[in-house]
């Protein structure tokens, strides 16, 4: 069990060597920043009113945007870690060195540090924009840890599928492709009916997110008046979820090893 450990803590190291200079946590970091802009200009114009409700804000307005750009920062990442091995066709001697399996799970790990760096950052973004905006509503802990969990978890299950198109990949722009239809995908299966979003792994987002709006009467005969509220997080569902995103994690990781090099 040591060796085991070993051998997967220096295959572990030898990822984090080859992605020194690669600066890719400014690709995560990037997207933060367009995140934190996009929801500034949106609360300009927020009344006392919709303060004492802000934290709902974020979470609803922050799962629609995570289903358009989390999926191409996804892609961006992959492609960016997994093109060294494309480019330099080293599979024959890395396999010298290394299992096939360990190699993609190593691989897959260095590239979800990424993720989480960016769930942990939109949950500073959210409480920094709180902060700033004067958000009149409690700081409850549960909402920010379930929307933490549902960003890393969808992340990681849409990570896993760039992660094999991009080592099975020569070209680089196949991968970046099915990223931006994911978002595209993602947003529009927010339209559909629900039995139709539940295929749709880039919906999750909003499937998952913390809170919701309500319509209800009609105000001044002109508009219909809307509810913030927060939403019963689905315990059972994304469970259900996670245990297929490890079944699909080990199919793909079944159908790299069979790869041909």
């Amino acid at each position: 069990m040591k060796t085991i450990w070993s051998q997967h803590r220096s295959a572990y190291k030898a990822e984090q060597k080859k992605q020194r200079y690669r600066k890719v946590w400014l690709v995560p970091a990037g997207f933060l920043v367009i995140l934190a802009l996009w929801m500034s200009v949106s609360m300009r114009n927020f009344t006392a009113d919709d303060l004492t409700k802000g934290y709902q804000w974020l979470f609803y307005h922050l799962a629609l945007l995570n289903a358009i750009f989390v999926p191409v920062m996804l892609a961006v990442i992959a492609s960016r870690l997994c093109d060294m091995e494309i480019k330099g066709s080293t599979f024959k001697l890395l396999y010298t060195l290394e299992e096939p399996g360990r190699f993609y799970d190593m691989k897959f790990l260095a590239e979800v540090k990424y993720l989480l760096f960016f769930s942990v950052g939109e949950i500073l973004v959210i409480l920094l924009l709180g902060r700033l905006f004067g958000i009149s509503e409690p700081v409850r802990l549960l909402p920010f840890a379930q929307h933490f969990l549902a960003v890393s978890a969808v992340g990681a299950v849409l990570l896993s599928f760039q992660h094999l198109l991009s080592l099975l990949s020569d070209n680089q722009i196949l991968p970046l492709c099915a990223g931006l239809a994911g978002s595209f995908l993602g947003l529009f299966s927010m339209f559909f009916p629900r039995s139709v979003s539940l295929c749709i792994v880039w919906g999750y987002f909003s499937i998952f997110s913390v809170s919701g709006i309500s319509w209800g009467e009609i105000k001044d005969g002109a508009d219909y008046v809307k509810y913030m509220h927060y939403l019963e997080f689905p315990v059972p569902g994304f469970l259900l979820f996670l245990a297929a995103g490890i079944l699909l994690y080990l199919i793909e990781k079944h159908i790299f090893k069979r790869k041909e090099v």
